[in-house]
């Protein structure tokens, strides 16, 4: 803090607000969960703030996993290197607009009641903090070459040969290209940088990297939630949910037998999102339908959820492969459950996209609206999708890691869905008028060559996983259709 001049000690005065301090202890560990050290960290009492006093605007952007995945998935398509920078004490490289005070630390060798701390840098627990620090490095990367995409403003490319991609969160950064001896030079002569090598934890997601393939996976979250939860030796299942099982609402007498197991439901499903989201779509749609009864939960959703344990307890090593030296090539598939809700009758929504035959982007989501018919919910669901199509083809282009990619082809079981979405005359749109917005919009999205419609077997369609609770082969067909496989010990594949 010494040597970034976070601060500077001044007196006192009658119309100081001071801000509170606490420090914050952590144990950092690596991809083997070993300890690789103990940290200290000087935090400021961000709740004490007040706005337009301490504080204006706070906004930071978040990375997408959606844009990292892919970003890995162009990399091992293309061979690139695949590192992962830190950036010690990011936080505090990062200029303050605003006046800020705080109480001198505990530890620090300063009269507390006539001297405080002068903030000139920004540190840890401030609101503005993020933003201060994301618009320090964005400045500094934009001053050697690197553009900020549009459609993820937490991802940079630079074209300069060789190019070069970024994809940051907060202090950390994953790097790829062909050479990154240039970046790592640049980037520790300005910051103090540890350079970790070749990627092997980002994120909480473990990534194994061999001379074939990339694979992502999440084996110690898995085993940290089946230790907390007394779950480490049960019994193994095959399904994520018992096959074609919807959980309807509660009853009392079921609400009541849940209470007296006093565990918290929320935070227990809570466990399972950010693994349903990063690396285990096979769990998407459970932990989607469990969701729904986070107010009043009952018994029956809390033996469902145990069974998702069970069944993760079976899949520990479950992985996303991506291939390396693929052909750039997209694909997406889009269905959804008719209905899927007993309670509401609302259908279930879901989508994927496949690049270089790995799998980037999926999505569960149940739908706002009752649909009237089977093709209504797969439309539905088919406008979720080319939303996300036209959003991922912007970020290809962008940062150009593919080629070829409009139309993108979209597989559909529903030929009803397809017929309307292709045809020019509305004639045969009068049971769907009350969704118009989303009729024309599909067919814009078509017209301008966005995307291509193919009807494909509801037995080779392979977002089915995604829209309900399907059987032990349908589970494992889609596994295997998009390279979700399991990694042995020794890091060979397992089919």
């Amino acid at each position: 803090m010494e040597d970034l001049h976070v601060w500077e000690v001044v007196p006192i005065t009658t119309d100081t607000k001071l801000i509170g301090t606490n420090w914050v202890f952590k144990t950092k560990f690596n991809d083997r969960n070993e300890v690789l050290e103990h940290k200290a960290r000087l935090c400021a009492q961000g709740f004490s703030q007040t706005p337009g006093i301490d504080f204006s605007k706070t906004f930071a952007p978040t990375g997408r996993l959606n844009s990292l995945r892919t970003l890995i998935s162009f990399a091992a398509s293309k061979d690139l290197k695949f590192e992962q920078l830190d950036i010690k004490s990011a936080f505090l490289n990062a200029p303050l607009e605003e006046e800020v005070f705080l109480t001198v630390p505990h530890g620090l060798d300063l009269d507390k009641k006539k001297v405080c701390l002068q903030l000139k840098k920004a540190i840890y627990g401030l609101r503005q903090a993020p933003r201060a620090w994301y618009n320090r490095l964005s400045t500094w990367l934009e001053t050697v070459g690197f553009k900020a995409a549009i459609s993820d403003p937490c991802v940079f490319h630079r074209k300069l040969e060789p190019p070069i991609w970024l994809f940051v969160h907060m202090d950390d950064i994953a790097v790829f290209g062909k050479n990154l001896t240039m970046f790592k030079h640049e980037i520790q002569q300005e910051f103090k940088t540890k350079l970790l090598g070749q990627a092997n934890l980002l994120l909480g997601i473990k990534i194994h990297q061999d001379t074939n393939s990339i694979s992502l996976s999440q084996e110690h979250h898995v085993e940290a939630l089946l230790d907390l939860h007394s779950m480490s030796d049960c019994r193994p299942v095959a399904t994520p949910l018992v096959p074609n099982e919807h959980l309807d609402s509660p009853t009392q007498s079921e609400v009541d037998e849940f209470n007296e197991l006093k565990v918290n439901y929320r935070s227990s499903i809570g466990s399972l999102s950010y693994l349903s989201t990063a690396t285990r779509p096979d769990i998407s749609y459970s932990v989607s339908a469990l969701s729904q009864f986070l107010e009043r939960p009952g018994i029956k959703q809390w033996k469902a959820f145990l069974h998702v344990l069970r069944y993760l307890r079976g899949t520990t090593n479950v992985c996303i492969i991506y291939q390396k030296n693929k052909e750039e090539d997209a694909i997406a598939y889009s269905d959804a459950d008719w209905g899927n809700c007993k309670v509401t009758r609302r259908s279930v929504s879901g989508h994927l996209i496949l690049l270089n035959q790995g799998l980037v982007i999926w999505k569960t989501k149940k739908q706002p609206t009752v649909s009237l018919s089977s093709a209504e919910a797969e439309y539905k669901a088919l406008c979720n999708l080319a939303s996300e199509i036209l959003w991922f083809q912007q970020f290809c282009i962008e940062l150009n890691i593919a080629h070829g990619l409009c139309p993108m082809k979209v597989h559909e079981d529903n030929q009803g869905c397809i017929d309307t979405a292709n045809s020019d005359c509305n004639a045969n749109t009068r049971r769907m008028k009350h969704i118009e917005i989303q009729l024309h919009f599909i067919r814009e999205v078509i017209k301008n060559s966005k995307i291509l419609l193919i009807y494909t077997l509801t037995s080779k369609m392979l977002a089915d996983f995604l829209t309900k609770s399907v059987c032990k082969p349908a589970i494992r067909r889609a596994m295997h259709g998009l390279n979700l496989l399991r990694l042995g010990e020794k890091g060979d594949v397992k089919i």
